[in-house]
């Protein structure tokens, strides 16, 4: 081919690349095309026209290609970099509104805690605690009010301090879920303690060298306690303002963005427990040194944090935030005669508890509050010493599985009573769903299901052993109620076919039983934490102890917080089990496929007569 001819044939797609390359939206599909195209005339010129000036031209517009393809693979090379200096900045600028509102509101909480010290002198014993009070107290006798900070091993105290801080921002960023609320409420009872703690040495003359002391470490602390909770407000917003998305889809844009922004304060904790652990000790150092340290800190905070992202903002930043893909929201029916694994049966049972969560939800709430009145009227003003004297992980663990407590047989009954209503009642909405008819009551049922959840109670009474047996086969008796209720039958034969079902397929029941397992206990170790949390840090500040009806609402309030978490586990169970059972019983005896085919038995007789 002639080179004026290999031009005039290609011209409009070269001057297209010029204008494409120059323009700054570039469409990837038509940039991608062009450049394979480009890449092929070029090694065509080179063949025939080696010293010409269109290889000279092509070699050109190939070379902007190749400078646009390896600036993007050096940004992605660059990527941790692009973070600290472009992402996290941008992050920022995008919760302005949040971070300000937790910033406002930690100070508020601070004005709280140093007015109430101030009329209240016992207050800060309600707050700090009276051991550490007395502690205190002794040290400033001493002659040395800030010895708390000698106490422990550098590389110890820098552990433990490490640990507790990153756990009071992932508690004030968690907290968020519940409607920002929590998160609010994790601020408040920071903020307070803060300015409680700050006016404590102030009332005592020690102002100067507590805030010298104190804030070394505590303007890098304290400031990442605010961002973390502007981090869990902007989780709470995408629940309570979704806008255009749903509001999962919404949860799911605001979760990634906040986490981002709690993976970029993770080092400031850091080093504030480096400062905390290895230099707040050394008390006796020149105050110019503290300063320094102090305005350095301030300094970074307010200049990462404030000015470097309004900055970028006002210059423009290297990429946007980059919008995350969301699965597109189930709208589709749920099929009960699809055979399913076990992670669909998950998927489906999550997807029933958010779509009829109002038909029970209701129902869990009114059964907590009568559950833990007829507790506290049979055992008054009793709450477990464990919750107060115990470790850490005993707390936990009495407070997820109060409501499976089984001392006596009269708590057996109380408690089955309870779990009983709240399976009947999903239960009964799934069934209702499968069978496409209204949710109605059948008494027969209702009493077989009670005789089995009765049993498993049963035998949590029997101590360890009875543990163990119960988790072994607990899913196969919630497979035996289902089965008796969605087939109307009698106790035996509900107990026969859902034996017969788990025993055919005994390895999916297994898995299923031990996800479930697995998956409750987590949703109960997020859930009763911050409940248990929230009652101890809040309720206690407004009761006496030795208040006789003080103890008694807290002993209420106390059972009603760990039995609701507790029965909100109870609809997970229920549901997951009825899937599993349409899937097992599809799989067994195949009667929807069998209809199908007659079905389809029957349109071909009706064709073959036309």
């Amino acid at each position: 081919m002639k080179e004026t001819r290999f031009i005039a044939q290609n011209k409009e797609k070269w001057r297209e690349s010029e204008t494409l390359l120059q323009s700054e939206a570039k469409d990837p599909d038509k940039l991608s095309n062009l450049f394979t195209q480009i890449i092929d005339d070029l090694s065509y010129s080179r063949t025939y026209y080696p010293n010409r000036s269109v290889r000279v031209y092509l070699n050109k517009i190939a070379r902007q290609y190749f400078s646009i393809i390896y600036s993007h693979r050096s940004r992605r090379r660059n990527g941790f970099k692009l973070f600290w200096l472009d992402e996290l900045p941008q992050i920022v600028i995008h919760c302005k509104k949040e971070l300000m509102i937790s910033l406002l509101f930690f100070l508020m909480a601070m004005a709280i805690g140093v007015f109430s010290s101030i009329n209240d002198p016992e207050f800060a014993g309600t707050i700090l605690g009276d051991s550490y009070i007395n502690m205190t107290n002794e040290n400033i006798a001493k002659g040395d009010p800030m010895a708390v900070y000698k106490k422990s091993h550098e590389m110890e105290m820098f552990l433990g301090i490490t640990f507790n801080n990153l756990m009071v921002a992932f508690r004030t960023y968690v907290f968020g879920v519940f409607l920002a609320i929590g998160t609010l409420g994790s601020l408040l009872y920071n903020g307070i303690m803060v300015g409680c703690f700050q006016y404590f040495f102030i009332a005592r003359g020690l102002g100067l060298e507590s805030a010298l002391t104190i804030w070394l470490h505590g303007t890098l602390e304290i400031s990442s306690i605010v961002l973390a909770g502007g981090a869990g407000l902007t989780l709470g917003r995408g629940l309570i303002f979704p806008g255009t998305y749903s509001r999962l889809q919404s949860f799911q844009l605001s979760a990634i963005r906040s986490l981002k922004l709690m993976l970029g304060i993770t080092p400031v904790f850091v080093l504030a427990a480096i400062i905390e652990s290895f230099v707040t000790r050394y008390t006796d150092v020149p105050d110019a040194m503290k300063i320094a340290v102090i305005v350095l800190s301030a300094a970074f905070i307010i200049g990462y944090f404030v000015v470097y992202p309004w900055l970028k903002a006002k210059s423009g930043f290297i990429e946007p935030l980059k919008e995350v893909r969301l699965s597109p929201a189930l709208t589709e029916p749920v099929s009960y005669t699809k055979l399913k694994n076990n992670g669909e049966i998950l998927k489906d049972t999550f997807h029933f508890y958010t779509r009829n969560a109002n038909k029970f939800l209701s129902w869990i709430m009114v059964l907590s509050l009568v559950q833990a009145g007829v507790s506290q009227y049979l055992r008054p003003n009793e709450r477990s010493p464990d919750i107060i004297l115990g470790d850490w992980w005993v707390q936990l663990f009495s407070n997820m599985f109060f409501a499976a407590k089984t001392e006596t047989p009269l708590f057996i009954g109380i408690n089955a009573v309870g779990a009983t209503i709240i399976f009947y009642r999903v239960m009964s909405l799934l069934d209702s769903e499968a069978r496409k008819t209204p949710f109605s009551v059948n008494v027969r049922s209702a009493l077989q299901l009670l005789f089995i959840i009765l049993g498993m109670f049963a035998l949590l009474y029997l101590g360890p052993w009875g543990v163990v047996i119960w988790v072994c086969v607990f899913g196969f008796l919630l497979l035996m109620a289902f089965a008796q209720l969605t087939e109307r039958s009698n106790l035996g034969m509900g107990v026969m076919d859902g034996w017969t079902l788990a025993m055919a397929h005994f390895k999916q029941v297994i898995e299923f039983q031990a996800i479930i397992l697995l998956l409750c206990f987590s949703f109960l170790m997020v859930l009763s934490a911050p409940l248990a949390y929230t009652y101890s840090s809040f309720l206690q500040w407004n009761f006496g102890e030795a208040d006789t009806w003080a103890k008694a609402v807290m002993a209420y309030i106390e059972t009603f917080i760990k039995t609701f978490s507790f029965n909100l586990i109870i609809p997970i169970l229920a549901a997951g089990t009825g899937y599993l059972y349409f899937t097992l019983e599809e799989i067994n005896n195949a009667t929807h496929l069998k209809e199908a085919i007659a079905r389809i038995g029957m349109r071909s007789q009706k064709y073959q007569k036309r």
